[in-house]
């Protein structure tokens, strides 16, 4: 058996690859991650766009205890088990890309504890720093500039070091930051371009520029693009 972790891009269904949409159509079986019961699933609304086949819906537990979320993981797909045992191949898509901060990863985990011959492949998606960049008309990184990819989770000082050894920088989550997030960016500073852009692709795509893209924000779905150069 195989299981994919297909990249959808960040929310813009023209930005979806022609083997991402063969690779789902071809599944034996296709989970669509949900944030939470009863939630509507962004990846599932992607894939719906394109594809009118049968899924298996499969919550995701949004929490930073690796072995709470594992524990629910193993309930779903204890759930779910009589639905994809058996397939010849399981796909699991995402927003974004599938290798980057993706889910891929924790649930491949667990289904090889189930089906330790489970091999693994991988479809690439657009990131959402490559589509925020788009949308505002920046180059992200040119000749030997470095660009560096900052979990807006992590440690406060950590993301400050890695924001001053960088020319650019996207940071995912950067709600996770809170108040923080102005502090970090003007102590690494002087940056000539920042922006955020929350949602990137979907409908209510936003996007703010200079001072206002540092302000406080609750929302999950955003990447801050910080670059030393307009």
């Amino acid at each position: 058996m195989k299981f994919w972790g297909v990249g959808l891009g960040p929310g813009d269904p023209e930005l979806v690859t022609l083997k991402a949409l063969r690779i789902l159509r071809e599944a034996g079986a296709v989970f669509v991650p949900l944030s939470g019961k009863g939630r509507e699933s962004v990846a599932g609304a992607i894939l719906g766009a394109h594809l009118g086949r049968e899924t298996i819906p499969l919550h995701f537990p949004m929490v930073r205890d690796d072995a709470r979320r594992d524990a629910l993981l193993r309930e779903e797909l204890r759930r779910t088990r009589p639905l994809w045992e058996g397939a010849a191949s399981l796909a699991l898509p995402v927003i974004g890309d599938s290798a980057l901060y993706a889910t891929v990863a924790y649930l491949y985990d667990l289904l090889k504890e189930e089906i330790p011959e489970l091999a693994l492949g991988l479809v690439p998606g657009i990131s959402a720093h490559s589509l925020a960049s788009s949308r505002a008309g920046r180059f992200l990184a040119l000749g030997d500039e470095s660009l560096s990819v900052i979990p807006g989770t992590a440690p406060a000082e950590r993301v400050r070091a890695m924001l001053a050894a960088s020319d650019g920088a996207a940071i995912y989550k950067p709600s996770a930051l809170g108040g923080e997030l102005r502090s970090v960016v003007e102590s690494t500073g002087p940056w000539k371009t920042i922006l955020r852009v929350d949602r990137a692709g979907m409908e209510d795509e936003r996007i703010f520029e200079g001072d206002s893209a540092l302000d406080p924000s609750g929302e999950y779905l955003s990447v801050v693009e910080l670059l030393r150069r307009r």
